[in-house]
């Protein structure tokens, strides 16, 4: 039990750690230090050093040359090769998931829909964001493709940061909402070429968003 608990301490130091950074809470570019962020979480050094670690493995810390830590910077460069590569991941996906999609599937993504133009047209940003990826983690899961499921795993928290980064930085249009739905739309008709080009477009559209945000605060 004292086991399972340490592990859980360790892991839920984390994921509180991460979560701040993901949300902006600590910002891009932020000196952080062991003592702070300790104070900040409420937790002792022993899982705040094992959670910076991973933390760093995953590139959301930096060690600066001095030894001092700072939150990763956003930049244009790793926006664009994010979205890129979720552009071909996630295309390939939405026309795998337009050929598996039962009507049930059909069903949980309208759900999953009316959840996300709730949240856009109440300005519900953060719900707006958190929506619009259950959506795309549905349609990997109905997709069957385990391995583009893994990648973009590993890619998920870094965009998740940048489309936080972005709602609170302004606001993704319209244009988002009608292209989830025509997203939805490929897939319910079992359009496998209109899916993926649907979400290859939406995807990249994305990515000028995110690139119109990032542009003035990149670092120099």
């Amino acid at each position: 039990m004292e086991l399972g608990s340490r592990r859980l301490s360790k892991d839920n130091t984390y994921y509180a750690l991460k979560q701040k950074i993901i949300d902006s809470e600590l910002e891009p570019n932020q000196a952080v230090n062991e003592e702070n962020l300790a104070a900040l979480l409420g937790v002792s050094r022993t899982p705040l050093r094992e959670a910076i670690q991973r933390l760093e493995n995953e590139d959301f810390l930096i060690r600066q040359p001095n030894g001092r830590l700072r939150v990763a910077s956003l930049t244009i460069k790793e926006v664009e090769e994010i979205f890129q590569i979720r552009s071909m991941l996630e295309g390939y996906i939405a026309r795998s998931a337009a050929k598996n999609a039962t009507d049930k599937d059909i069903q949980k993504l309208t759900m999953m829909m009316e959840q996300i133009k709730h949240s856009f047209q109440h300005g519900d940003k953060r719900n707006f964001v958190s929506y619009g990826f259950e959506f795309h983690d549905y349609l990997s899961e109905i997709s069957g493709l385990k391995t583009f499921e893994k990648v973009l795993n590993q890619l998920r928290d870094h965009s998740l940061r940048y489309c936080r980064y972005v709602s609170l930085h302004g606001d993704w249009n319209t244009q988002a909402d009608e292209e989830h739905n025509y997203i939805l739309q490929m897939i319910a008709d079992k359009n496998e070429d209109g899916a993926e080009k649907a979400m290859r477009d939406h995807i990249l559209s994305s990515l000028s968003t995110a690139l119109e945000r990032v542009k003035g605060i990149e670092a120099p």
